[in-house]
């Protein structure tokens, strides 16, 4: 126990798909311990030890480490959708199981295309080009990058980890249910991970979402860098009561100036020939998904994503 323990579930993906609304729920439970570093480079929720290109290196004792504060009591978990992003992540189920094999998996999936635009909402914003306007439509952004579409290959990921774990250790899950109707998939959850299936993981409210896009602060500091660039200025708006600054930032923001930056920064939406690739590229994926494992897709690939900044899967 002071050495830490392994994880007996882990949360694998998808991507975008309100995997962190499923962790910060379960992290209300009491009987339930998630991982956790001192180590301002590694992600609490998503440490991806099993990604070799992340953290395999530091070893097993290491990972260990991550569920040391974990009671007698307490199941330990982690998340990390990197786990589901075949074949850019190669050899991820190999790995876990040679680790961890009785280990429990959770897999929440969205609506392949939505998820898939919104992965590249993120990828672009957060992870290539934090910071910078779009400059990639949607199709130009995948030609080359084609992690977001393999992620939404539910099949494809999920036929990877078959071969290595029974069927009955793989728990799938709809981002739909998780967000419309969040008590009876917790419920679910708790008993599949072997903790109280009526903790009551509601009561305190809803969990915060997490953002796609370029953030509203982001945008702000865009807004305002000519202003901050004046000798004097910055110093000079620390003694500036906030709501005069807000005032400012207002006017910057609704000038024609600053809507130019806003649409900048808003990624262009599919197109219909985008969507209509989609649907045929996903069309084998979505009916193994409702022929083998009993998931309704049957709305899926109806709803036209809006482009808008900020798409995000919102907590329930």
């Amino acid at each position: 126990m002071r050495d830490g323990r392994l994880p007996d579930f882990i949360i694998i993906g998808a991507a975008k798909s309100g995997t962190t609304s499923l962790h910060d729920y379960l992290a209300r439970h009491p009987q339930v311990c998630l991982s956790t570093s001192e180590d301002p480079a590694v992600r609490n929720k998503e440490p991806c030890f099993f990604d070799p290109d992340v953290n395999w290196s530091r070893g097993l004792a290491w990972y260990r480490e991550l569920f040391s504060a974990a009671g007698a009591d307490q199941v330990c978990g982690e998340a990390s959708t990197n786990y589901t992003r075949h074949p850019q992540v190669a050899g991820v189920p190999a790995r876990i199981a040679a680790t961890v094999p009785n280990v429990r998996l959770l897999y929440l999936m969205r609506d392949p295309i939505e998820r898939a635009y919104s992965h590249y909402v993120h990828r672009w914003s957060r992870e290539l080009h934090p910071g910078e306007p779009f400059r990639e439509n949607f199709g130009e952004f995948v030609a080359h990058d084609p992690v977001c579409l393999d992620s939404s290959d539910y099949e494809m990921q999920i036929r990877r980890y078959w071969e290595h774990f029974p069927r009955e250790a793989l728990l799938l899950l709809r981002m739909d249910d998780l967000l419309s109707n969040p008590a009876p998939l917790l419920r679910r959850v708790c008993g599949f991970i072997g903790v109280d299936p009526d903790c009551d993981l509601l009561t305190a409210g809803p969990v915060a979402s997490n953002p796609g896009g370029v953030s509203e602060e982001m945008l702000r500091y865009r807004f305002t860098k000519p202003l901050r660039q004046i000798p004097g200025a910055e110093s000079l708006g620390r003694w500036v009561p906030k709501a005069w600054r807000d005032r400012v930032y207002d006017l910057v923001r609704g000038s024609g100036a600053g809507r130019r930056v806003r649409d900048a920064y808003r990624p262009e939406p599919l197109t219909p020939e985008d969507r209509r690739h989609l649907l045929e590229r996903f069309r084998d994926s979505n009916h193994f998904l409702r022929e083998e494992c009993g998931i309704d897709t049957d709305s899926w690939g109806s709803r036209p994503h809006s482009g808008r900044v900020g798409a995000q899967v919102q907590a329930p």
